[in-house]
């Protein structure tokens, strides 16, 4: 068993590496919208006919870490659902929009079929079928078995599927890892002790390889790029957020004629409403990145009205930043370190900031509120079992001041408390839990997640009637850091 762990763990790593060169995913997740259609039937029949046409020209790909005798319907399945996630994905990624384009179909058709051509797939089947088993075991591990067409529906854990898992299901049965259990008269599906350890072995593998994170910042990411009432919201729950960000300003010593990257620029709040583009007027320049399209193309729209013709918005995460070494005089960034690698986001930091350049920003700070109201309004996240095994999404007060040294020859780091009004519950549990500090649910299945959002909009409005409007402030802590980087 270990020998066969440990050949699966060295394929899932590698194919996953390779997945990410080529943009490959496996989340077709990002195509279920609240609210808009995102796949056109039209575009779900040309997507179908792509996974058939790969399934005929690749019809001896195998899973190497299971039984090799595979149906031909889930190495189609498998085959349509990576198409499926990689037009979504690219979509997102290149055009900022979570509405599949045509484009975007063919697009996908040609990275897949790059990416299956030396093996017939063998890779791509062995990794999707690592997420889909893992996907399986969690929704039944967490509510201890389901209802049998609950399961082969998808409807709580794969709600994308097109078709019914019940082939998987008489599968899992015959090789020991399901079992039906009848309550009430009712036939449930649970999970064997070998289901769970196989369950285990594949969260512990993707986690590893680093599929769990990517999954968690997409499904946040997403989150933001449909999050139309961000700056309404941040204002509601900061009064004071404009004022932060002229300190910051302030702390930074940016001045005119120099050539400025702005991190996390979100909708343009701290580069165009609080005066980045006016401090280094007329001769100066901005570079606003943030890895959301859709907040930038917010930002874009916003430009518009300030006339700022200094200023330029650019896709790209903190961790990978597409600029040449040295190439600015200073970067900042408001409210966006806490959410990146901060290691690696301070050495892209220190790699394309000059000689004698600055970094300056306010991040957030790890949670450790204990206020009554907020405890008890929060308590299902904060007694979840499974939490523990989640890393913090927020740094703790010492993390960043004993990693900077590596970065920066001199740098100040002051903490200080802040108020948040949380009395609109609905934006509370969307920035807190969908898309910010306690956003860390990669252990609930799809239906969890959203019983444990509404759950938190219930406990909400009984924690205001209980407590009161005015009595809803939590006291939050973040820090103000200023650095010279390192050269």
């Amino acid at each position: 068993m270990s020998v066969e762990r440990n050949i699966s763990s060295g394929l899932i790593e590698a194919g996953f590496a390779k997945m990410t060169r080529l943009n490959v995913v496996i989340a077709p997740w990002l195509t279920i919208g609240e609210t808009a259609d995102r796949l056109k039937e039209s575009q779900q029949r040309q997507l179908e006919r792509f996974a058939h046409e790969l399934f005929v020209l690749h019809p001896n790909g195998t899973i190497f870490w299971f039984a090799p005798d595979i149906t031909p319907l889930y190495r189609e399945r498998a085959f349509f659902e990576t198409l499926l996630s990689t037009a979504s994905y690219l979509s997102y990624q290149r055009l900022g929009t979570l509405v599949v384009t045509d484009e975007m179909i063919w697009v996908s058709h040609r990275l897949v079929e790059e990416f299956i051509r030396d093996d017939d797939g063998s890779i791509l089947l062995s990794v999707h079928a690592r997420v889909m088993t893992y996907l399986n075991g969690q929704v039944l591990a967490h509510y201890h078995g389901v209802l049998e067409q609950v399961f082969i529906s998808g409807a709580w854990h794969r709600p994308w599927i097109n078709g019914t898992l019940k082939n998987e299901l008489e599968r899992g049965i015959a090789d020991g890892l399901f079992c039906r259990e009848l309550r009430d008269g009712e036939s449930f599906v649970t999970l064997t002790d070998k289901g769970f350890q196989l369950y285990e072995a594949c969260r512990d593998d993707l986690e590893q390889c680093g599929y769990l994170k990517l999954r968690e910042q997409l499904m946040r990411t997403a989150v933001f790029t449909n999050m139309d009432d961000y700056e309404p919201m941040m204002d509601q729950m900061n009064p004071i957020i404009h004022q932060n960000r002229r300190l910051l300003l302030n702390l930074s010593g940016i001045d005119r004629g120099m050539k400025v990257l702005e991190l996390g620029c979100g909708a343009g709040a701290l580069t165009l409403d609080d005066g980045l583009c006016n401090l280094v007027a007329p001769t100066g320049h901005v570079v606003a990145t943030d890895p959301s399209i859709g907040m930038l193309e917010r930002a874009k729209q916003k430009r518009e009205k300030y006339d700022a013709r200094n200023v330029e918005f650019r896709q790209a995460a903190a961790e990978d930043l597409p600029f040449s070494d040295e190439t600015f005089d200073a970067v900042i960034g408001f409210l966006f370190l806490h959410f990146t690698d901060i290691p690696k986001a301070l050495r892209e930091i220190q790699r394309v900031t000059k000689p004698g350049g600055t970094f300056s920003t306010l991040y957030g700070l790890h949670f450790s509120s204990t206020q009554s109201f907020f405890m008890e309004w929060f308590e299902p996240v904060f007694t979840s079992a499974l939490m523990v095994r989640m890393p913090h999404v927020m740094p703790n007060e010492d993390f960043v001041p004993s990693v900077a040294g590596e970065y920066f020859t001199e740098f100040t780091c002051n903490t200080e408390e802040f108020v948040i009004d949380l009395s609109n519950v609905e934006h509370t549990v969307k920035f807190f839990v969908e898309a910010g500090p306690m956003a860390n649910l990669g252990h609930l299945p799809w239906r969890a997640r959203h019983e444990l959002f509404d759950e938190l909009i219930r406990r909400g409005y009984m924690i205001k009637e209980k407590y009161g409007e005015n009595s809803m402030k939590l006291i939050d802590r973040g820090q103000w850091f200023h650095g010279v980087v390192r050269k």
